[in-house]
């Protein structure tokens, strides 16, 4: 990999750990600046999310002994049901990726990233406190669409996952830290499927993953001296920022 693409990767890592969005980048830097077919980067940079998906997980499992305040308010059913869900919807999107338009995939990946930061910087404020969540049922049909979402378009889950739960009213480092929790399940079953299927660059992989976890430590130490409001702030630009440039990019490769 390029001086380029390394820098592009951390700066994924920083972003997934701060606001659990970044990994969009990974695919188009990929395939932008070293000409990488999507049928390679795709598999190696879900792999790359499962690293980021085991620490983000290990770290809520701490925050519910220490600070229950901090981890988000979905019982641990509720949250089972939600990373089962975009377990199967992972496996599903890895199988059927071949078969999908990646323009038309990605172009709907630029839209939901814009219209969601739209959304988080004109809405009012969320809750800091927690909110109600939505029954299992409707979390495990969220998780689904998250899981198919993330597979096909080789990101980690959170930038499909936050829109849905800012729009829920969420508390916002609440919501970050779920969000980065289904990356785990995720990653998981895409990455066995693109294994089965002769499709996963091991060595891309654990390159892309050693980078993303270093990015993601940085980001994360970042977040907890950043207040609340701000981050917010910051999230809803990033999704904005993220989206229109995926959106150039998809349409004039």
């Amino acid at each position: 990999m390029s001086a380029a693409v390394l820098a592009l990767v951390l700066c994924a890592g920083l972003g997934i750990g701060m606001t659990g969005i970044g990994g969009v980048l990974v695919v188009p830097g990929l395939s932008a600046l070293e000409g990488m077919p999507l049928t390679r980067a795709v598999p190696a940079s879900t792999l790359a999310f499962l690293f980021t998906g085991i620490v983000a997980t290990l770290k809520l499992q701490w925050q519910r002994r220490t600070a229950p305040a901090a981890a988000p308010p979905a019982g641990r059913h509720a949250l089972l049901a939600l990373q089962l869900a975009a377990l199967l919807g992972a496996a599903l999107g890895a199988f059927s990726l071949r078969w999908l338009p990646a323009t038309g995939m990605h172009l709907a990946l630029a839209l939901l990233a814009l219209g969601s930061g739209l959304q988080t910087l004109l809405a009012r404020a969320a809750p800091e406190h927690a909110a109600a969540m939505p029954r299992r049922a409707t979390l495990a049909a969220i998780g689904l669409a998250v899981g198919l979402g993330s597979a096909w378009s080789g990101t980690g889950g959170p930038i499909l996952l936050l829109p849905v739960l800012m729009a829920l009213a969420q508390p916002t480092r609440a919501a970050i830290a779920m969000a980065q929790a289904i990356q785990l399940p995720i990653a998981l079953a895409a990455t066995a499927v693109n294994w089965w299927a002769g499709q996963l660059d091991w060595a891309l992989g654990l390159a892309l993953g050693a980078v993303l976890v270093l990015g993601w430590a940085l980001g994360d130490r970042l977040a907890a001296r950043t207040p609340t409001a701000r981050l917010r702030r910051l999230l809803g630009g990033v999704l904005v920022v993220l989206g229109l440039w995926y959106g150039f990019h998809t349409l004039t490769t």
